[in-house]
């Protein structure tokens, strides 16, 4: 996904991430910290990023991982981390969208989202899928200005205790998104 973004007047480009990119990747994970503590009650890992880039259910391909970066010059300031087909054919799964902080608020969120949308029509996608856990009342805000809706709610037990309940969210593919208006 290569493309240029205006959000607040300033110009953004997207490109998938290689692994010369981890170490920015771990910068804007430092810097957008309390994203990961919203979904897990900690600050990032030391190596984070390494492990995000290859992370994925153990039934999907890394290949399947698509890791864009959106930079403001050269600039690191954002991460938007998917899977294709998965879990079903046609369904893409976003499993992060960060922002660095000094960059939200004003509209970046959704112009990525929506780039990523064309894109994965693009590429075949039928259905946008995402989780989050449902005390993080913004991403479930930002979802439903982006068109997402809430289609379920996953509870479970942890060994160490209770874990948060997981909102599942999605999105089917608009008429115009397929190129059929």
């Amino acid at each position: 996904m290569e493309t240029e973004l205006d959000a607040a007047h300033t110009v953004y480009h997207t490109r998938l991430l290689l692994p010369s990119d981890l170490d920015a990747m771990q910068g804007l994970f430092e810097r957008g910290a309390d994203y990961f503590v919203i979904a897990t009650g900690n600050p990032p890992a030391p190596d984070e990023a390494r492990r995000a880039y290859v992370a994925g259910p153990p039934t999907k391909d890394v290949k399947a991982k698509r890791i864009v970066g959106i930079f403001a010059d050269d600039a690191l300031v954002g991460v938007l981390d998917a899977l294709t087909d998965w879990p079903a054919e046609g369904t893409w799964t976003m499993g992060m969208l960060l922002l660095d902080p000094a960059h939200r608020g004003a509209g970046l969120g959704l112009a990525t989202l929506a780039a990523y949308e064309r894109w994965a029509a693009s590429e075949g996608a039928q259905i946008y899928r995402t989780a989050i856990v449902a005390h993080h009342d913004a991403g479930a805000r930002f979802l439903q200005r982006a068109g997402y809706t809430c289609v379920s709610t996953d509870v479970r037990d942890a060994p160490e205790g209770s874990r948060p309940a997981v909102l599942f969210f999605q999105k089917v593919v608009s008429t115009e998104e397929k190129g059929l208006s």
